[in-house]
């Protein structure tokens, strides 16, 4: 059958009955209601009244994984994104780099945030910069970096040595789910902070990356290179 198209804007997705691509899941239960979610739920709002995380759909258990979020817009507050081996938060004060099993990056202070605690780590980040995260489940690694910068000199291709490595993570199967998932907060309860993800199929909200970077994996589109070695969050990904 051909089709045409009856309004709006048609949008290639990488997506496929083969290759489904994560997105943030609006199913998780938090401990808010304060949030909303668009464009394919790779868009989220983080409302004003509280700080707990967002989570991707799909969990990571072993493997090498790259993803990018882009700090859109906000009233005050600060954007954190990193990954969580919880997901359940009994306090809506419960931001993403207090629980034992998440590790973060702070964008208003450069900081590196797990277990309720804070260390100097890299550059601070704002409205329109997207930051990388490589996570590295074959050595227990995670990097961050700033609009293609990898932070703290980090070598995401660095293996057990762990070059720049914003952490050493527990290994997921003793984490609370059995599996780390891409996340993202507001570190200010009562501010608003807007946030847009990359896993793969090329957009941040309904706008292209400007020039693809190299991704020897060949699966998905991202703003930056990929680490050798590492690939999207998707189906296909999982069963590389």
């Amino acid at each position: 059958n051909n089709f045409t198209v009856g309004g709006g804007t048609l949008t290639k997705t990488e997506d496929s009955p083969s290759n489904v691509f994560a997105t943030m899941n609006p199913l998780v239960a938090t401990a808010n209601t304060d949030r909303s979610f668009a464009n394919g739920n790779t868009y989220v709002v983080l409302g004003g009244t509280a700080r707990v995380p967002e989570y991707s759909t799909l969990g990571m258990t072993s493997g090498k994984y790259y993803a990018e979020i882009k700090d859109i817009s906000g009233s005050g507050g600060n954007s954190v994104a990193g990954i969580a081996g919880q997901t359940y938060r009994a306090n809506v004060t419960d931001y993403l780099g207090f629980d034992v099993y998440d590790y973060s990056y702070d964008s208003s202070s450069g900081m590196k945030q797990n277990s309720n605690s804070e260390s100097s780590y890299g550059d601070s980040w704002t409205d329109g910069d997207i930051i990388g995260i490589a996570l590295d489940l074959d050595n227990n690694k995670i990097y961050f970096s700033k609009n293609g910068v990898w932070q703290n000199s980090g070598d995401p291709t660095s293996g057990a040595t762990g070059t720049g490595a914003a952490y050493t993570v527990t290994a997921p199967s003793s984490t609370s789910e059995g599996a780390y998932f891409f996340a993202c907060g507001d570190n200010n309860q009562y501010a608003e902070r807007r946030m847009a993800w990359n896993f793969g199929n090329g957009y941040f909200q309904t706008t292209a990356v400007s020039s693809a970077g190299i991704n020897l994996s060949g699966n998905g589109i991202f703003e930056y290179d990929v680490p050798t070695g590492y690939t999207a969050l998707s189906t296909k990904g999982l069963n590389l």
